[in-house]
């Protein structure tokens, strides 16, 4: 028969359990090509996986890209159960604009940041029936952002299909008209306890999408410095324990 200590030696490892993720906070940051928005979607199922009733903070400054990858974040945004607050900081131009107004939660915006939406560049070569076949797909393409944008902003689609046309570029203001957005996050000033937002005066109470950014920023960076002490901590508490 084997021994305690030698059956303990045999035995595998435990592998600790991956704690779930803390922050309900995503940034969309860059250009929407894959290996932005991969990690994007992978965050946004994971955290809706550990709890579908907290809301997901999505942060943009973006000036959009691939069309096809603001589509697959729309589509997912749409499809799980946790509300997603979408948060634009700097900028959200096209396909990030459109991932902006079709946030399932609030959709706010700074109060200088800068808000544009157009029909997607096309290109298409050789034949000239594969030509006919890009351009029919074109429009089903520029259909399908129509769609889109109608059920977010609530305009009618004859004005959104003049409006995609060219470059619609908006302040945050004029997206809160339109209905890109649900609230605009004042600028504070500097020493003042308090500001004004476009919408008349806001609490003092109120929080901003700033300061959850500033709140959580803080947290993680926390965490990363007290990351390599838990670790040997608990690489002492199973050392001792499997004596």
């Amino acid at each position: 028969m084997k021994k305690k200590n030698q059956e303990a030696k045999d035995e595998k490892p435990q592998v600790p359990a991956v704690p779930k993720p803390r922050s309900r906070d995503i940034f969309v940051f860059g250009r929407l090509e894959n290996e932005v928005a991969l990690p994007v979607i992978r965050r946004i199922l994971k955290l809706n996986q550990s709890n579908p009733e907290k809301p997901i903070n999505l942060y943009i400054n973006s000036s959009g890209g691939n069309g096809y990858n603001a589509d697959a974040i729309i589509a997912v945004m749409s499809q799980i159960e946790a509300k997603v607050n979408t948060i634009c900081l700097g900028h959200a131009l096209s396909g990030a604009c459109e991932i902006l107004a079709a946030g399932t939660g609030e959709r706010s915006a700074y109060e200088f940041a800068t808000l544009m939406f157009h029909q997607t560049l096309w290109e298409a070569d050789g034949d000239i029936t594969n030509l006919e076949i890009q351009a029919a797909q074109g429009q089903r393409f520029r259909n399908a952002q129509i769609e889109v944008l109608h059920r977010c902003t609530g305009q009618t689609r004859e004005r959104l299909r003049k409006d995609i046309e060219r470059d619609h570029y908006m302040t945050a203001r004029e997206a809160l008209d339109y209905g890109l957005i649900d609230k605009v996050i004042p600028h504070k000033k500097k020493g003042k306890g308090k500001s004004s937002s476009t919408n008349g005066s806001a609490p003092a109470s109120e929080a901003t999408g700033l300061d959850a950014l500033r709140e959580s920023t803080s947290k993680a960076a926390k965490r990363q410095k007290l990351a390599p002490a838990l670790a040997v901590k608990k690489k002492a508490a199973r050392a001792k324990k499997s004596k």
